[in-house]
């Protein structure tokens, strides 16, 4: 789906913006220890992704702009043999070169001789970093530790911290982008559609699960694109379960949070289903709130529509069928059973990159709609959440073949229990 030409359009883009005689890095990431003798699963630094393509761990791309000639260069971990026997890991430089569309590969141990021979024998006054640090605390990430060791040995040199630049490119999708996200709903909708067909009162939430997990696996999809809820019954009042390990029973709805992934490219997919494949009536009076606010944001997202925007439409028709069932009697009173927003960015991070509050929306970008409403003092919580593409005049559903009307819903259990 991606071939080395997306890549090296992709560090052109950031090329591009750089000053003479300056460089910029970028570190892939490294494993995390979990017990004596294992890492937790590698997640590599997803805009190291978006430039190369690879998922290895303590890599370093390195861009430099010299005399106005641009030049990219990759470090990487040259296995040895015993990593080789042990993990299978091997270094075939010219696949790298291939599938990356960078020439010049070298090993990471050299990477100190190269800088110290950038700095002493080029004017070089300014070097950029793509750090992304949510909180003040949290401990430094290798760009960190880089940008500190060259700050203290070239006092001079200017350090910029591109992360927020680099984001944006990120927030309109190529075709090849776009596609990935198009496949990774395709699958999210094969594999809800097999926990539909096998679902039942007296399952464990995660033998439910258990039918999702089967085909992300058929597809080769070790993990998915962030951890799934299965939350029956009151659970689905808290808002992050991810114990799912209680025994459901007739007459609940399970709220399932989830999505697969492709090429690291993510669905991300909210849905509140009758446990027995029928919604009670009242049920079926509170879910239709919440699909009446979805379908209303909807219906107005299209280019130039304010994204946050989108959030109030959805709250104001929530309040406004809430108030028609008699649930509340004004609209504020609403914030009683609505706790979270209505979307988010979607991409390489489930939760991606691009949020800024006066985000407007344009068309390939690809975001995520999720109203919710939460009701503990009668046991339900529903959410009902897509995967969205702005197209150039309205929007495509990317997830909209996992049935989300109530009639669909219940005509599709029941031809599966037939």
């Amino acid at each position: 789906m991606f071939n080395s030409e997306f890549y090296i359009n992709n560090r052109q883009k950031v090329a591009s913006n750089m000053k003479d005689n300056s460089f910029y890095f970028w570190h892939s990431g490294s494993e995390v220890e979990s017990s004596d003798d294992e890492c937790f699963a590698f997640q590599p630094y997803r805009n190291f992704v978006y430039l190369t393509g690879l998922r290895v761990p303590d890599a370093l791309l390195v861009i430099t702009k010299l005399n106005n000639k641009v030049s990219e260069l990759l470090f990487m971990h040259i296995p040895t043999a015993r990593e080789n026997m042990y993990t299978g890991a091997s270094f075939d430089e010219e696949k790298l070169k291939k599938d990356t569309g960078i020439n010049d590969i070298k090993d990471e141990k050299t990477f100190d001789d190269f800088i110290s021979r950038l700095m002493f024998g080029n004017d070089v006054q300014d070097a950029y970093m793509d750090m992304a640090k949510w909180r003040i605390y949290y401990p430094y990430n290798k760009e960190c530790e880089l940008a500190d060791r060259l700050k203290k040995a070239y006092p001079f040199l200017n350090i910029h911290n591109m992360y927020s630049k680099a984001c944006k490119y990120r927030t309109i999708k190529s075709k090849e982008e776009i596609e990935a996200h198009r496949k990774a709903c395709k699958i999210t909708e094969e594999a809800v559609k097999k926990m539909l067909l096998n679902m039942k009162p007296g399952m464990k939430e995660c033998e439910i699960e258990a039918y999702y997990d089967f085909v992300l696996k058929s597809y080769g999809l070790k993990y998915p694109a962030f951890s799934t809820i299965a939350a029956a019954g009151p659970r689905a009042c808290t808002l992050h379960y991810v114990d799912n390990n209680i025994e459901t029973r007739d007459g609940e709805m399970i709220l399932f949070d989830l999505g697969a992934h492709w090429d690291l490219y993510a669905a991300d997919v909210s849905r509140t289903y009758p446990v027995n494949g029928k919604y009670t009536p009242r049920q079926k009076e509170l879910y239709n709130c919440v699909l009446k606010g979805l379908n209303a944001a909807l219906a107005l997202s299209k280019p130039g529509q304010k994204k946050n925007e989108l959030q109030l439409i959805s709250k104001k028709v929530m309040a406004e069928e809430l108030i028609k069932i008699g649930k509340i009697n004004k609209i504020e009173e609403i914030d009683q059973y609505y706790f979270h927003g209505s979307g988010h960015f979607i991409g390489l991070n489930t939760h991606d990159v691009g949020d800024d509050p006066d985000m407007v929306l344009c068309e390939d970008m690809v975001f995520t709609l999720e109203p919710g409403l939460y009701f503990k003092d009668e046991g339900i919580g529903i959410r009902i959440e897509d995967t969205i593409l702005i197209t150039r005049d309205g929007c495509e559903v990317l997830s909209g073949g996992i049935p989300k009307d109530v009639d669909e819903i219940e005509a599709f259990m029941k031809g599966g229990r037939a």
